[in-house]
């Protein structure tokens, strides 16, 4: 149980003990009708314009306050609306009230509204204690900011966001989990059925989807015949828009299908019977600010809470998805397919051998292979995508006399060479400093400074002197900005026969068309990646591209050595999955062990004591 957050701002000599607030409270004349209603302790999150506390508060009523409902608090002297996050009996938190340093308030005015289904809630406080972190943290993260202000500004007898009528025979339905490991193709067929299988039940679905980039493309597949009962939620929308969207979905009497982001996992539809969760490979389910957590965990926990049908979809599924899936923790929907066909011919082109030409000097980024690939787009009207895994010019600037990285000044992570207006720069990707690029070795004091590894601007510099009269369409970070950009680029490059398109990972995001030819520049750097799942990311990269190119598909790399090609341009899910599987087992990484991550932020002595207890409690494991 938290302490009430004005426990600091109150002087002492006037607040009231818990005990004696409890005791007055609980001796108070009360209605009849009220008579043999008992005390609760109700846990609550305080909601106003600049404040959402990430901690639970508690406060007593005598009301009968159901999770997820909006009651009024006492909050540092000001009266605010907050969410109630879970109620319990007083009589058994007694010891607690009588040792407890502050004095409990009473909760104010109960709405009556609600805000989240308790299963929602319960899911939340599953996930929280799975990743250590609290209720009200999830509970923000899945919440958008401009509905949370909506319901805490409506006031006794306006009308409610949220439909929270049961349907019957809700608790007799089977909780099932299923993976579906195909073409995106035929998963938009069988999931089309299934959603129009739900309506027939009268159950509504909820869709999920890692980015916007990929609800805009399934939309239109999606919709067809259903239009007038499909919604989208992403953050995209204006908050004009996404209010709209929302009331109309909690309004519609009709089942629903929701396609949305996993940040709205809240909208509270009681009759979601199903939740799909596709393209579930993807990263962008993992929020990268804090609370860190994974929205693919809080589904299952959400689909069980609310015996609704889960699926996992996926043209490759994670590999610990699919060791679950061999443990029976899921049920395949359709026996998983592990081989992708593609129409294209595949070409692997062993850069070293240049290294070994005693004709060529200096590093070469297109080869002779590439060079003709990208002779035949212009000559065919064809379109041509080429990928570099790292923005700048290069990826890693190493000292020529020391071998020393140069790093940044501020952060000392490795610095990535740019191209500046008027000079080049050393940019780091982890603070955004920026330096000049005429600066000597920090070890040595060396001006021998060597740019290493292939960045998307080198490899736009080397196009626009081999191949002056092609067109060239670029999509990173660094020069797409805005969601609308990269659309705009997207549909510019397609409508421009004979051109390229030069792109990091994010524009695999705006490629939801196939191309003529596809070629990797520069994807050896991400075998350096000090990650367990760097294969994992690679191999799901060569096979975006695989499945997107008609014609030919080729790749340029320095460790032609590496099986992970050979499976890629194969199709081969199944090798690659058992090689993954062998390695991590070996290692003890997931799923055969879970990583941990503990930090302790403090003065050093204090922080270093801290760890030697944490040290010391944890030697067993």
């Amino acid at each position: 149980m938290q302490g009430p957050c004005c426990a600091r701002n109150c002087s002492p000599w006037r607040e009231r003990s818990a005990l004696a607030q409890y005791s007055q409270a609980t001796s108070m004349k009360k209605p009849k009708q009220n008579a043999s209603r008992k005390m609760d302790i109700v846990n609550v999150i305080p909601i106003s314009e600049g404040t959402f506390l990430k901690k639970t508060l508690s406060y007593f009523t005598s009301k009968n306050i159901l999770a997820g409902s909006t009651v009024t608090v006492e909050l540092r002297k000001k009266e605010i609306p907050a969410l109630v996050v879970s109620t319990t009996n007083a009589a058994q938190e007694k010891s607690k009230i009588r040792s407890a340093q502050f004095s409990m308030k009473k909760v104010g005015d109960a709405t009556g509204k609600t805000l989240f289904l308790p299963q929602f809630v319960e899911a939340a406080k599953e996930t929280a204690a799975y990743f250590a972190t609290t209720p009200g943290r999830i509970l923000q993260t899945l919440t958008p900011k401009a509905v949370l202000m909506e319901h805490a500004r409506m006031g006794k007898g306006t009308t409610t966001l949220c439909a929270d009528k049961k349907k019957d025979g809700q608790e007799a339905l089977k909780k099932e989990k299923f993976v579906f490991q195909t073409s995106d193709v035929e998963r938009l067929t069988t999931y089309k059925s299934l959603i129009r299988e739900e309506f027939a039940k009268h159950s509504s679905v909820f869709f999920c989807l890692p980015t916007r980039e990929d609800i805009e493309a399934t939309l239109g597949s999606l919709e067809r015949g259903i239009r007038e009962y499909t919604f989208i939620l992403h953050g995209g929308l204006t908050k004009k828009k996404l209010l709209s969207s929302w009331k109309s979905i909690l309004d519609e009497k009709h089942p629903v299908l929701i396609i949305a982001t996993g940040s709205f996992f809240s909208i509270p539809r009681p009759d979601i019977r199903m939740i799909i969760v596709d393209r579930e490979n993807s990263r962008s389910y993992k929020t990268f600010i804090r609370p860190h957590f994974d929205m693919r965990v809080f589904a299952e926990f959400y689909a069980e809470r609310l015996n609704a049908r889960l699926i996992l979809g996926d043209v490759f599924l994670r590999p610990e998805t699919i060791w679950r899936e061999t443990q029976r923790e899921f049920e395949a929907l359709n026996p998983l397919k592990f081989r992708v066909l593609s129409t294209a011919r595949q070409e692997l082109v062993d850069m070293k051998k240049y290294k070994r030409d005693g004709a060529r000097k200096g590093f070469v980024i297109i080869g002779d292979e590439l060079e003709e690939l990208i002779k035949s787009t212009k000559k065919n009207n064809g379109h041509l995508f080429m990928f570099a895994a790292r923005r700048g010019i290069s990826s890693v600037t190493l000292c020529n006399d020391c071998t020393e990285v140069v790093e940044c000044r501020k952060c000392n992570a490795p610095t990535v060479l740019h191209k500046g207006r008027r000079e080049n720069v050393f940019v780091c990707h982890r603070c955004g400093e920026k330096e000049s690029a005429d600066r000597r070795c920090a070890v040595c004091d060396s001006w021998r400074l060597v740019a290493l590894g292939i960045g998307i601007e080198r490899v736009e510099e080397e196009l626009k002197k081999k191949f002056p009269d092609i067109k060239i369409f670029k999509i990173d970070s660094d020069s797409v900005k805005r969601h609308k950009q990269g659309i705009e680029i997207t549909r510019a490059f397609f409508s421009s026969p004979g051109s390229i398109l030069l792109g990091t990972e994010m524009a695999l995001r705006y490629m939801h068309k196939d191309v003529e030819g596809a070629a990797v520049v520069g994807i050896d750097s991400l075998f350096t990646i000090p990650d367990f799942r760097a294969a994992e990311k690679i191999f799901n990269i060569l096979l975006a591209l695989r499945t997107r190119t008609l014609k030919h598909f080729l790749i340029q790399t320095r460790r032609s050595e590496e099986r992970i090609f050979e499976y890629a341009m194969k199709g081969n899910l199944l090798d690659f999955y058992r090689d993954e599987m062998r390695e991590r087992k070996e290692f003890g990484y997931p799923p055969f062990k879970i990583f941990i991550k503990i930090t302790y932020q403090g003065e050093k002595l204090v922080t270093e004591k801290e760890m030697a207890k944490l040290s010391d409690l944890l030697a067993e494991w």
